[in-house]
């Protein structure tokens, strides 16, 4: 006789994320790197909410809600200090003329986060107790929902991945990002539950690829429309053309891990 299926925690699962995004919360007095761990916390429970989808489709959009409004509440000064590190990183890769644009990019960028109101704890932290109360009554998933929520999360990455493959518009590729994150975080947390091959690895890459990419268009964005904060002269110029250069070479690198995960994708 044939040993029942033995089910993934799925609420245990999610409320693990959420106690960890809170205690990283605590621990980070609203600095950057502290914050950015919070971040990762609360979107692996997002992929596991996505994936919790099946079994309570009305639950899982409340808690989509809520988390994205506490993503936007922890995002302001953490996505600054990304971007200030983008620079700052391939300021040490570039020549004399594009170094120092873009290293003035990133000391502009932290004067501005500096000067900024400091992140609103209260709220926050209201917000990351409120999803973890909504993961602690999460019904529980059969293996079979559990299968149906992950075959969803990997069809909508690879979906993602058909539109945004070579595209132009950054909507696309932002939209391929994220589907490639739930992707990988929910294969990982799964572990043996995921009914496709994990290839974590390869998707592991690709999620750093399109996450870079995503930070060089940023930064390219807010370059052209300031150049000034470049420096004098053509200093912006130079800033911007060591910004494409590098944004065509992660996309052209997301593009062929793209190819090759989806490609084996079954």
């Amino acid at each position: 006789m044939r040993t029942p299926e033995q089910a993934f925690d799925l609420r245990a699962a999610m409320a693990d994320e959420l106690r960890a995004a809170l205690d990283e919360f605590e621990a980070s007095f609203g600095e950057p790197k502290g914050v950015h761990r919070c971040r990762v916390h609360v979107k692996r429970a997002r992929a596991l909410a996505r994936v919790g989808k099946t079994s309570a489709p009305g639950l899982s959009t409340v808690f989509n809600d809520s988390a994205r409004t506490v993503m936007r509440q922890l995002a302001v000064a953490r996505d600054i200090a990304a971007l200030a590190e983008t620079a700052r990183t391939l300021a040490q890769k570039r020549g004399k003329k594009q170094a120092a644009a873009l290293a003035r990019v990133a000391e502009q960028l932290d004067e501005e986060r500096l000067a900024m109101a400091g992140l609103n704890m209260e709220a926050t932290r209201a917000g990351l107790k409120d999803l973890l109360a909504l993961a602690q009554v999460w019904p529980e998933a059969s293996p079979r929902q559990i299968r149906r929520g992950a075959r969803r999360i990997a069809h909508r990455a690879r979906r993602a991945c058909r539109r945004g493959h070579g595209a132009e518009q950054p909507d696309r590729r932002h939209e391929w990002r994220k589907r490639e994150k739930d992707r990988y975080f929910a294969a990982v947390l799964l572990a043996e539950a995921w009914p496709l091959k994990r290839r974590r690895k390869l998707s592991e890459k690709l999620g750093v690829a399109l996450g870079d990419e995503r930070d060089a268009l940023l930064l390219l964005e807010r370059v052209i429309g300031e150049p000034s904060i470049a420096g004098e002269g053509k200093a912006g110029e130079h800033a911007v053309k060591a910004l494409m250069r590098r944004r065509a070479k992660l996309g052209a690198r997301a593009d062929k891990l793209g190819a090759k995960l989806h490609k084996r994708e079954s």
